[in-house]
């Protein structure tokens, strides 16, 4: 599996927090998925969340980027069009996990952008992306958006 995982980017975009950053990096590598980056982190997600995050990919054989905006991501992964995971309020279109899988079986390069702040993306960032949400009634965070993407994702290419 981890060879399909290899084209397929987890982003954690603009955030503050420890946790955010630590419990997104363990569902990335405990889920097998290899590649994870965090761009705009500030504050105590810089100081102490990239650090634990950085060690927690070399445990798990993982690479790990710190970027310091999504633009840089998106140059510096060759990728026009990232998958956005915003907030259902803000969008009505829904995940579609089979077509990521899919994609990511055709052997796509997949960027898959969380937002890491309370707020989500701002309207420049969304217009960066394809933005898509979860079914859910309130945004949940990224850590549980991306344990329920990347597990969906895992169980169709299974």
């Amino acid at each position: 599996m981890s060879d399909t995982m290899k084209n397929v980017y987890v982003v954690l975009h603009n955030v503050h927090a420890v946790s955010k950053v630590m419990e997104t990096a363990q569902v990335v590598y405990g889920l097998g998925f290899p590649n994870f980056v965090v761009s705009k982190a500030e504050g105590s997600a810089a100081q102490t969340g990239v650090p634990e995050s950085n060690r927690l990919a070399m445990k798990m054989k993982g690479s790990f980027a710190v970027l310091p905006d999504l633009r840089d991501v998106l140059e510096m992964l060759d990728v026009d069009k990232p998958i956005m995971i915003t907030s259902p309020v803000l969008v009505k279109d829904r995940v579609n996990v089979d077509e990521m899988a899919k994609r990511i079986r055709d052997g796509e390069r997949i960027v898959i952008v969380l937002s890491g702040s309370n707020s989500s993306f701002s309207r420049k960032e969304m217009d960066m992306g394809e933005c898509v949400s979860l079914e859910a009634r309130v945004d949940i965070g990224p850590g549980g958006s991306a344990a329920i993407v990347l597990h969906g994702i895992v169980g169709t290419l299974v």
